[in-house]
């Protein structure tokens, strides 16, 4: 496998795609992988509107609730990595 990076102010990993079903089951590395107190989920309705929202979440598996029942949703789930040590986002320049 390979892998890029996105910038930002930590160490994070992603995953993305589309769910159908009341769960998004997360990569089997993610659980040595990332913070677990560090997941943000985000939803995205597909086609129409859908009152949609996240009502379990832990390092295996997202699991989602709908009013309908229905769930057709874009999904971007982030977390922050625990195999890196964290780094200092403002610093001093010694310039």
């Amino acid at each position: 496998m390979r892998y890029g990076v996105l910038e930002g102010p930590e160490h994070g990993v992603y995953v993305r795609g589309i769910v159908t079903s009341e769960q998004i089951l997360l990569p089997d590395y993610w659980s040595d992988l990332i913070h677990e107190g560090s997941i943000t989920i985000q939803l995205t309705p597909i086609g129409k509107p859908n009152n949609v929202y996240v009502s379990e979440v832990s390092t295996s598996k997202v699991t989602l609730k709908s009013e309908n029942g229905e769930i057709n949703h874009y999904f971007f789930i982030q977390a922050e990595r625990k195999d890196i040590d964290r780094f200092l986002v403002e610093y001093k320049s010694t310039k």
